[in-house]
């Protein structure tokens, strides 16, 4: 079936649909009943932003439902109604006695409302991309006083698309027809529409905690516009993460299960000990981190002076680099900030030396420069 550019609200649905396939193995579980499978439980979280698990004629399931009666003294609810017509179960439960109930975060809105926003946008722009396109094509426009003058006009343009050629034998014809300017997109590049769908996407994923880079500069980026993006990857995933296991443990508790989660797929790399309510061990993990580089550089040093020292094979910085960097930013000794910055200065005066740099990045790294020594 082809595509259809106007249906708007199919195609965000489409689109909604792809992303929430691409981010239900954002999470893995280990040990989840048969009854719950973690697809499902996944899909519960991420478009409703909670699931219920309760048992019904003595299986475990997480269900769907709304959430009100009274509420406690920070405005939660106690209290959640469930309808399952499949289940021929309809009730309502205490929150906190008959079953736990899940969050996907600590706000309850899941995922979808960001798939929404995002995909409402890429979807506009295609139409925009669509219609320009077809702007695109219509260079000049004929336009014809009768339409004896409207039939040769289009009898010569059909031969020219047949690759004939065309003979105009009467003189009413050069007088009844007028070639017009076509019309224009108003400025609009197509580089332009290009960049605005790389725009939102980056944005998206970005949301997700999947780095994407939309810096619309055209010619180079320094390493620290790379990574300003950075830490932007991690709050939401990281708070989704933290609910998950909140609500995995009073699992276990109330049902006697030994149900694990963690992260998955490219989300693996994130670090589940950064959410998991223990403070120690995010000391721990930037310690460790620490710790590495210091070895590691003592190492090198040795074999500066010593060339029969061997580097310990058991130690692999680039391997646990990214997990490393994530915890916490590993507080490294005290260095000085003249020779940390040094790479990035030279990085930035190499721009501004270059013949072939355009006068717009030279501005930008010499004011990067400026804020550097200032």
């Amino acid at each position: 079936m082809a595509y259809s550019y106007k249906a708007k609200a199919k195609n965000i649905r489409t689109q909604n649909a792809y992303m929430l396939a691409k981010t239900a193995t954002m999470f893995e579980y280990e040990g989840l009943p048969e009854s719950i499978p973690s697809k499902e439980l996944e899909k519960l979280l991420q478009t409703k932003g909670y699931a219920f698990i309760t048992k019904v004629d003595g299986v475990l399931y997480a269900l769907d439902g709304t959430l009100g009666g009274e509420c406690d003294a920070y405005g939660n609810a106690k209290e959640i109604i469930i309808s399952n017509p499949w289940l021929k179960f309809s009730k309502t439960l205490d929150v906190k006695k008959d079953g736990v109930l899940i969050l996907s975060d600590s706000s309850r809105m899941g995922l979808l409302p960001i798939f929404e926003r995002g995909n409402t946008f890429l979807i506009e722009n295609d139409i925009n991309m669509m219609l320009w396109g077809y702007n695109s094509r219509n260079q000049k426009m004929l336009s014809a006083s009768d339409d004896r003058t409207k039939q040769s006009a289009e009898t010569y343009l059909n031969k020219l698309v047949d690759g004939e050629l065309g003979v105009i034998a009467e003189n009413a014809m050069f007088d009844g027809i007028k070639l017009q300017g076509g019309t224009t997109t108003g400025g609009v590049t197509v580089n332009q529409l290009i960049e605005c769908i790389q725009y939102i996407k980056a944005t998206m994923y970005n949301e997700i905690g999947i780095s994407s880079n939309f810096n619309m500069k055209r010619e180079r980026l320094i390493s620290s516009e790379l990574d300003a993006a950075e830490d932007s990857l991690f709050p939401l995933v990281y708070n989704m993460m933290h609910e998950r296991i909140a609500g995995i443990e009073a699992l276990n508790e109330m049902f006697e299960l030994d149900v694990k989660v963690d992260f998955g797929s490219v989300w693996a790399l994130k670090n589940k000990e950064l959410v998991d309510n223990k403070v120690g061990n995010n000391e721990q993990g930037t310690e460790g981190a620490a710790s590495d580089v210091a070895s590691q550089s003592g190492s090198d040093q040795d074999l500066g002076t010593d060339p029969e020292k061997e580097i310990d094979p058991d130690l692999d910085l680039d391997k646990d680099g990214e997990r490393e960097r994530e915890r916490g930013q590993a507080q490294a000794p005290d260095t000085n900030p003249d020779t940390d910055n040094s790479p990035e200065v030279d990085e930035l005066q190499a721009i501004i030396d270059d013949p072939e740099s355009s006068e717009e990045d030279k501005q930008a790294a010499r004011e990067l420069l400026s804020e550097k020594e200032q």
